[in-house]
Order: C-alpha cells, then structure tokens, then sequence
C-alpha cells in the first residue's frame, strides 16, 4: 500500500473506519497504539487493550510477524523518545526529498544472502 496524505490523516483520526486499511493493517496499527500509549497495563480508568488487539493479530500474522510488529513498533517509540528528549528537529522537507527510497530485496535474494552466512559454514578452526 502506498502511504498518501488520505491515509496519514486517517492514521491521525478513525483508522478502524478507514476502508482503504485492510483487517490486518487494522490490526497491526491497533496494536502498535496499545504499545505506543502503554494500553498494555490500562490507561487511567480503562481496562487494558492488550488482549482484544493481540486477537486481532493473531487472526491475521504469525508470531514472527508479531514479534516483528513488535520491534518496528518499539523500535519508533524509542527513536521519537530519543530525538524528542534531546529535542532534536525532524529535517525540513526539502532535505527529506533529497533521501531516495531504500532498495528492495527479494525475498530470494535474501534467503540466498543468509544461506551463505559464515554462521551456515563448518569453521575447521572451532573446537566443538
């Protein structure tokens, strides 16, 4: 899915009632909210959230991809606590326009990359 200014204001307002996020997308955004506001735990006065949305994905991601939602989640919470502790500014866009897009892997080449790690090869020198 390409990420647009429609999709960003639906992440900033109703995303459960934006038609264009599939169940699944749904569910990972409603997930990476419940461990961006700590829902985990309840916020004052409400039960936690935790439970409801880790059905929601399960019915639709692995426990990899769930660990994976997870990290990226937790991975953006530490950075916007980072750079807003230590205040540091976001780039202007025209500095952003500047960053190309990252490349794409195939998923072949990945596994082909991994099967041929040092760690996938006997080392003679290794004691057992």
């Amino acid at each position: 899915m390409q990420i647009g200014e429609a999709e960003i204001a639906a992440l900033k307002g109703d995303y459960l009632g934006y038609e264009l996020f599939t169940d699944a997308e749904k569910a990972a955004i409603a997930w990476a909210e419940v461990l961006t506001l700590k829902q985990y735990h309840g916020a004052p006065g409400e039960p936690p959230r935790s439970a409801a949305a880790m059905a929601a994905l399960k019915e639709h991601f692995n426990d990899a991809q769930i660990v994976e939602i997870s990290l990226v989640s937790g991975f953006f919470n530490m950075w916007n606590r980072f750079a807003d502790g230590l205040q540091v500014d976001l780039e202007e866009d025209p500095v952003m326009d500047l960053i190309q897009r990252s490349a794409t892997v195939s998923k072949d080449d990945y596994i082909a990359f991994m099967r041929d790690c040092w760690w996938n090869h006997e080392d003679p020198d290794r004691s057992p």
